[in-house]
């Protein structure tokens, strides 16, 4: 069965730690703008969003981007949902983008959406904002912004729920091989 290792209170203190990182980290761009990569990305995005606002009073541009069509695994068949529309209503030139996921494993969405934030522009530099690190990266793609690092045993998952969409509330959960989602 999966096991529930985290619960509202830390996801709240880890966004909390996570937008003061981002506000006082210096780029060398002339500005920062939060991208969300769509589902959880986008959600946890705009959470960051709002603390940024209300604990700094500063105000970011925000974007959601879906770069499933960017994927180097489509072709197997990996990867494949319903594409939702990104939405970047702002030049990404000159910008410090703050890229922000829920889970990093491989790197390959990761590395999918860099590719696709080019097509909107050319950033002064992109930072990576995940909750969690489950290890197993195929890529040389790290965060800059973390939340927690975890091992997780091969074949394992881990999944962050989130109110918004999930009727488990804001929640992280290991599952182990052969379990059932939460």
């Amino acid at each position: 069965m999966a096991a529930k290792i985290f619960d509202s209170g830390w996801l709240a203190d880890c966004l909390e730690r996570l937008a003061d990182g981002i506000v006082a980290r210096r780029g060398s761009g002339t500005g920062k703008a939060l991208v969300g990569l769509r589902t959880r990305g986008a959600i946890l995005a705009d959470r960051l969003r709002r603390l940024i606002e209300s604990r700094h009073r500063l105000e970011l541009p925000i974007g959601y981007l879906d770069a499933t069509l960017y994927r180097d695994d489509l072709h197997r068949g990996a990867g494949l949902k319903a594409v939702r529309p990104s939405e970047l209503n702002f030049g990404l030139n000159d910008l410090d983008v703050v890229l922000v996921d829920d889970v990093l494993c491989t790197g390959r969405s990761v590395r999918a959406a860099m590719d696709a934030l080019f097509d909107y522009g050319r950033p002064a530099g992109i930072w990576l904002c995940v909750m969690i690190d489950r290890g197993g990266r195929e890529l040389p793609i790290h965060p800059d912004f973390l939340g927690v690092k975890m091992e997780v045993s091969k074949g394992g998952f881990v999944r962050l729920k989130l109110k918004e969409i999930d009727p488990q509330g804001d929640a992280v959960y290991v599952v182990g091989p052969d379990e059932p989602e939460p």
